[in-house]
């Protein structure tokens, strides 16, 4: 299985994904769990996602939650918001997924995004909301991932 961490780690809380994956990473206590920084992945993400057989993504997410919740999504709950929220940069997640189902190479994934408090400060820290939550945030995620990894394939 292989996680993703998604996000722009200059703009404050909008890196969340990507901290996220590095401080799972760090503690190497996920055998069989590739942990990929995917940045700004955008088109990218194509190549990061497909191939594999399940995929965990980690983005900040704009929802109508308190900054630090985490909301967990599927592919298909995010085609049917539109899902304009869940941008991944310069293509968005919807836009990829489509793409995936288009080519037939959309693996079992699930998608966990982090609502952000800051977005717009230039920083390399999280913002006090967050890194007051960052231990709760990455326990929430690091369960997310261990329920998926043993539920049972389609």
């Amino acid at each position: 299985m292989r996680v993703i961490g998604v996000g722009n780690i200059l703009l404050c809380d909008e890196g969340i994904g990507i901290h996220v994956v590095r401080e799972l990473s760090s503690r190497g206590e996920t055998p069989g769990v590739e942990f990929v920084d995917g940045g700004v992945a955008g088109a990218a993400l194509l190549n990061l996602v497909e191939g594999e057989e399940r995929v965990v993504l980690v983005d900040a997410v704009d929802a109508p939650f308190p900054p630090g919740t985490v909301v967990r999504m599927t592919p298909n709950e995010v085609a049917a918001s539109g899902a304009a929220a869940w941008s991944l940069h310069d293509l968005n997640l919807a836009d990829t997924l489509g793409m995936m189902r288009l080519r037939e190479t959309l693996p079992e994934m699930i998608l966990l995004g982090v609502v952000p408090a800051d977005i717009e400060t230039y920083s390399l820290e999280l913002s006090e909301p967050l890194a007051a939550r960052f231990g709760e945030i990455v326990e929430k995620v690091r369960s997310e991932i261990a329920a998926f990894a043993a539920s049972p394939r389609p």
